[in-house]
């Protein structure tokens, strides 16, 4: 037996095995820094200059990110951001001074960039909370509950979709032409909610290559139903609908409103509503988005029944996209002017104002 052999029945290592160990160790430690340094840099490259890990951004800036998508499949992220805390949208939630709430009515209906001019004046940050496919408030209620979210000002949009999902419902779900569906981003936890988000950019990333790629070949069908995408802004809820058709005509018509019958705030809705703002807390006031199924008489009676301001603009002629209350551009910054200024009327901003604190003003 050589000797070689010996040492190594007596579990001595020759040189020449160690120097192969020793060089496999480095050959896979090298490849292991190969990866994290392009795990960091991808990781790098996904986040910089966008909210959150992968989104995909507008030309408005760093802090907007695709919203809405999906041609086969529609889906929304700003639920799962919202819920589970992903990106800067609860940051600079709870930093803002007053709040509105509602359905896509409040999405259309509400310019962040003229909210924001005309509440300059008073020192107020506004915030957009409302949400595209949701039209009752509990979602909105249990966002609030969950990371403590206090502004000194809610401004509700007291809607009740013709009697087919008021605001101050009891319901968590979500509905896309007709896919009615429990809010997932409820169902699960966080780490399930940041896979959700990452895999829709993904898609959507791929969606639109693809779509390019047809495009520009001419395989594209003109008959396919294209999802119009939009933007929302993590710093203010505000969003970009310029992707809707007809949302940038100027010549679209007003609000197509229905004539109602009587329609009374029910005990069961002023329960809720009681509710939600018992959770909510500080200052609050309704107001209504003009829509097919605009009803004041029953805002009225839940103003009353909670013993806040109703706010309303005085008008329902806003032009509109649809017909239906999903007010177009023109209609949305004149909505908006409108409501400030109906706020205007009341002392309740210049009460808020003189309760600011030097920092914030």
């Amino acid at each position: 037996m050589k000797h070689s052999d010996k040492l190594e029945l007596l579990g001595e290592v020759p040189d020449r095995v160690t120097r192969t160990s020793s060089t496999y160790a480095r050959y896979l430690a090298g490849v292991v820094a190969l990866l994290f340094a392009f795990s960091a840099a991808f990781s790098v490259w996904a986040t910089a200059g966008r909210d959150h890990f992968g989104a995909i951004r507008a030309a408005h800036g760093p802090t907007w990110y695709q919203d809405l998508g999906g041609d086969a499949v529609t889906e929304i992220q700003d639920q799962d951001l919202f819920f589970h805390q992903i990106g800067s949208s609860i940051s600079h939630l709870k930093q803002a001074d007053v709040v509105i709430v509602g359905s896509s009515l409040v999405g259309f209906a509400v310019d962040g960039e003229v909210a924001r001019k005309r509440l300059q004046r008073y020192g107020l940050k506004f915030y957009n909370l409302s949400f595209v496919g949701i039209s009752s408030g509990e979602f909105t209620r249990r966002i609030a509950e969950r990371f403590g979210i206090h502004p000194k000002l809610w401004i509700i949009n007291a809607d009740d979709g013709g009697g087919g999902g008021h605001f101050f419902g009891d319901s968590v779900q979500r509905s896309f032409s007709g896919d009615v569906k429990t809010i997932a981003a409820t169902m699960h936890g966080t780490l399930f909610a940041w896979h959700e988000v990452v895999r829709r950019n993904l898609r959507w990333r791929v969606e639109y290559i693809f779509k390019t790629w047809l495009h520009s070949n001419a395989l594209e069908r003109p008959d396919r139903v294209i999802i119009p995408r939009f933007y929302r802004n993590a710093e203010n809820g505000d969003s970009d609908m310029t992707s809707f058709p007809r949302y940038l005509a100027s010549e679209n018509p007003p609000v197509a409103i229905k004539p109602r019958a009587e329609c009374h705030a029910s005990e069961k809705v002023a329960e809720i509503a009681r509710r939600f703002v018992a959770t909510v807390g500080g200052r609050v006031v309704l107001t209504l988005v003009p829509n097919t199924y605009y009803c004041e008489q029953q805002a009225r009676e839940l103003a009353q029944a909670l013993g806040v301001d109703l706010v309303l603009t005085g008008k329902i002629d806003y032009s509109s996209w649809d017909g239906g209350g999903h007010l177009d551009r023109k209609g949305r910054e004149r909505f908006t002017d409108d409501l400030i200024t109906a706020l205007e009327r009341l002392p309740i901003l210049p009460e808020l104002a003189a309760h600011q604190s030097p920092q914030t003003q």
